[in-house]
């Protein structure tokens, strides 16, 4: 089983920044990140569509500049909001990458940002007509659905869309029959977001590939 840091270790680290990533790279095996469109066109590197519980400030992504988003530091720790670009070319080597668009419309740009990286990443999402812009201009970019809660038929989904992974919360991995559903069609499993290390092993035994986690478990 491998172990997907959660917004680069979110508990443990400023979430969602090149220092976050960085750290969390030497203790899993891939790192996740959520990317939205500011309001001047760049993809930057944020889970909110407001700033105010990361920086303090009020506002929104889709309304702030760049430049107004590098006036701020991430939880008062000095990180800035980083470009997609910026992210990526951060990266350490080998390990992968998850990033979840969570912007309608970006799915494009976020293809051409990734085009020469070498790491794997998946380009993940709730938003299902992100996954089906991805897979309309590039047959082989890996994809993975994120199962909400009012998403009944997950699997049959994740397959109509082509999909190489979904993802879910671990408690519907653990009490549903996804689990089975998806390894009988050859889908890669993720699991969100743990705090104890049995959780991962009891998922493991299930049958998950991938746990997310807001701190390193040892998996």
């Amino acid at each position: 089983m491998r172990l997907i840091a959660h917004r680069g270790f979110a508990a443990t680290a400023p979430e969602n920044t090149i220092a976050a990533i960085r750290t969390a790279a030497e203790y899993a095996d891939a790192v996740e990140f959520d990317v939205r469109r500011c309001g001047s066109g760049e993809l930057v590197v944020i889970h909110d569509d407001t700033i105010d519980r990361v920086t303090g400030s009020d506002g929104t992504v889709a309304d702030s500049t760049l430049e107004d988003l590098k006036t701020h530091t991430v939880l008062e720790s000095g990180e800035r909001v980083p470009t997609l670009e910026e992210m990526l070319d951060a990266l350490p080597p080998r390990v992968e990458v998850n990033l979840e668009m969570k912007d309608s419309d970006i799915a494009a740009d976020v293809l051409e940002a990734i085009e020469d990286v070498e790491n794997r990443v998946v380009t993940t999402s709730f938003l299902l007509p992100e996954l089906e812009t991805i897979r309309e201009i590039d047959r082989s970019q890996p994809t993975g659905l994120l199962v909400s809660r009012r998403l009944e038929t997950p699997v049959t989904t994740a397959v109509e869309l082509d999909c190489d992974v979904i993802g879910a919360n671990y408690w519907r991995c653990l009490t549903t029959g996804l689990v089975s559903r998806a390894k009988s069609v050859d889908l890669e499993i993720h699991a969100w977001s743990l705090e104890r290390r049995a959780t991962a092993k009891l998922l493991e035994w299930r049958g998950v590939d991938c746990v997310s986690a807001d701190r390193p478990l040892q998996v």
